[in-house]
């Protein structure tokens, strides 16, 4: 009790001397100011011998006055602004006593009244007013001699009743600040333990009800707190003490609840968390932020190898097996990490490290990565995109074009895959690959891909004939019911065939959700929608897996075409079209850009082809011409009608 009394008392005189310091800075301005206008006036019918000496001392208290209102703009030490009050004091004295030297008359005097009532007003304490009160004394009693009695008696009585009202003025309005101070550290006193009391009960609150680890919330009031005490750190010492934010993410936990069932996944994520809790120390702060993410914080360490020491003891104590209900479980962890800088928004921190987790998740499972330049440049060109992308007129700023697939043997186009280019107002042309993974991972593919079968369905009515299109379909679009919904509804709305519209979907695509993604393929299948299999050969390409999709056509990677002195390529390229051959389903091959491309296609056996050797992606303008252009050269129909397309594809 008595340590907080003596805590608080500190306190309060701290907030007196800083409720006293624009007090004082008016108290050397208005000295400053009347100095400033002395100078001048000095000149009015100087006495020359006391002139230099009356100029000289009107400029050093000039001076002081003016060192006087620039120190005092911020708190300075008790000690300093005390002597630096005095010195202002003795030089307003010495001013008086100069002045009266060079042009003495006793009525005069009165300046030691008014500088007396001054200094008692102006001192922050009894004791600062009463040295000043001495020195005024002192300057005055050297003209004694040359008054008489009686003006002597007046002038010391008036000044020192001008001493005690000035004094007794100052005293009451110290006690008043005084009090206002005491009730201000007492009241931020007790606000502070009072949001310390419930920050307490908020924090025990604030816990994962799985895990039992500090949750979201608790996670973002630690980063909190520890930004201000790394502040307070770096104001002490001035040397900040590092944050670090390391995100993670658990790598095949989905597997785990898809197999084993959401209990097993339950209880494998209360094993993840005593484990976390295992290998963490008193610098770590763990939190689960739902799902397969946590977070951690690590306070105080300063060398970025130490971190990553941490962290890779994080890696292998995650991905030790896990014995759940006499099951072995293997799963890992990806990690991404940052260094917390000051002065940046949590949002962007979290971004940066959020960045690095998603180069984590790339590189493949069990692997960690530290931000850095090369990343930040990455991820400031990736918002640029993510931004302009969020705020684009999708409308105007998407046009389509069109690549033609050919069937072997004749020069009868079978399909135009449609393409998308975007055109931004804001950073200009991006390719397709710099925007469309971006859409997928920020979730705005939807709105794309709604817009580009829009332009699509708008392009295929106004032809002339109808082409036959294949449209790409995202893992997001995939597995979105209301996606899928508004895409039948486009295409009912525009009077389209459904057989018209194919849409292509990767293996990698369905990997997100197979159950949802195969559901919604059989929906478009049954409507007539026909279904292309896309990069096939790239991903699974297990038998009885492509035997349970609803599709039509696999579409082979170009990758096999690209390397044709590989005489291992050609044999899994007649491979891949054997196997759609045994399902019984139409095999295109991607990427055939030259003759030796076209001869590996006719010696696999592919049906039909797609590539630039054939036709590069193109306007409609120059789409309808290329096939007017094939009918009129062969005599033949210039596109496959409906039911030749269902044949060919």
């Amino acid at each position: 009790m008595r340590d907080r009394n003596q805590r608080l008392g500190k306190e309060a005189e701290l907030t007196v001397r800083d409720i006293y310091r624009p007090i004082l800075r008016g108290y050397f301005c208005a000295w400053m100011l009347y100095y400033g206008a002395m100078l001048p006036l000095n000149f009015i019918g100087p006495d020359w011998p006391g002139f230099i000496a009356l100029q000289t001392m009107t400029l050093i208290s000039v001076s002081i006055a003016m060192f006087g209102v620039y120190f005092m703009r911020k708190a300075e030490p008790a000690h300093r602004v005390d002597g630096l009050l005095l010195l202002m004091n003795v030089s307003v004295v010495l001013n008086i006593v100069v002045a009266l030297n060079v042009s003495f008359a006793p009525e005069k005097l009165t300046y030691f009244i008014i500088a007396a009532v001054s200094f008692s007003l102006g001192s922050v304490n009894f004791k600062q007013s009463l040295i000043s009160q001495g020195v005024m004394a002192v300057g005055m009693l050297t003209f004694a001699p040359q008054l008489d009695e009686n003006t002597l008696w007046l002038y010391c009585f008036l000044t020192f009743a001008a001493v005690i009202a000035a004094s007794s003025i100052a005293l009451l309005m110290r006690k008043a600040i005084r009090k206002i101070a005491d009730a201000k550290v007492q009241a931020e006193d007790e606000l502070e333990n009072a949001n310390a009391l419930s920050e307490e009960l908020r924090e025990q609150s604030l816990s994962d009800s799985l895990t039992k680890l500090p949750n979201r919330r608790a996670f973002f009031a630690r980063l909190k707190k520890a930004n201000r005490e790394w502040a307070a750190a770096g104001d002490e010492t001035g040397n900040g003490m590092d944050v670090w934010l390391v995100l993670m993410d658990l790598d095949g936990f989905k597997a785990v609840n898809d197999i084993h069932g959401h209990l097993v996944g339950d209880q494998l994520l209360q094993e993840v968390a005593v484990r976390l809790q295992r290998a963490a120390d008193d610098k770590m702060f763990i939190s689960r932020m739902g799902g397969d993410e946590f977070n951690l914080i690590c306070l105080g360490v300063t060398d970025p190898a130490e971190v990553i020491g941490r962290c890779e003891r994080l890696l292998t104590e995650i991905s030790q097996p896990y014995l759940i209900n006499e099951r072995t479980i293997a799963i890992s962890c990806s990690l991404g990490v940052t260094l917390v800088e000051q002065g940046r928004s949590f949002r962007s921190q979290i971004s940066h490290a959020d960045y690095a987790l998603m180069v984590a998740k790339k590189k493949g499972k069990n692997q960690l990565v530290l931000f850095n330049e090369e990343h930040a440049q990455a991820a400031h060109a990736r918002f640029r995109v993510e931004d302009a992308l969020r705020k684009a007129d999708l409308a105007k700023e998407l046009n389509l074009v069109f690549q033609p697939q050919f069937r072997l043997g004749s020069k009868t186009v079978v399909r135009a895959e449609v393409l998308v280019r975007w055109h931004s107002p804001a950073i200009g042309h991006v390719s397709p690959d710099g925007f469309i993974q971006i859409a997928e991972e920020s979730g705005l593919i939807t709105g794309v891909t709604l817009m580009v079968v829009q332009k699509a369905l708008e392009e295929l009515t106004s032809w002339p004939h109808a082409v036959p299109l294949s449209i790409n379909l995202s893992s997001y679009d995939l597995i979105s019911n209301p996606t899928i919904d508004q895409i039948i509804s486009l295409v009912k709305e525009h009077g389209v065939d459904p057989s018209l519209i194919e849409f292509e979907v990767t293996e990698t695509a369905m990997m997100a959700d197979i159950a949802k993604a195969t559901a919604n393929l059989d929906r478009l299948q049954e409507i007539g929608f026909p279904i292309a299999l896309d990069d096939f050969g790239t991903g699974y390409s297990n038998f009885s897996y492509l035997r349970s999709l609803p599709i039509q056509k696999l579409k082979v990677d170009k990758s096999f075409v690209e390397n044709p002195g590989d005489p291992m390529a050609e044999k899994v390229l007649a491979s891949l079209v054997g196997m759609a051959r045994v399902l019984g389903v139409h095999c295109l091959l991607e990427g055939v850009e030259d003759e030796v491309g076209l001869l590996m296609a006719k010696r696999a056996g592919a049906e039909s082809v797609q590539g630039y050797l054939f036709g590069k992606p193109m306007t409609s303008e120059n789409l309808m011409r290329s096939i007017d252009s094939a009918g009129d050269n062969d005599g033949s129909d210039r596109c496959a009608d409906a039911s030749d397309v269902s044949r060919a594809s």
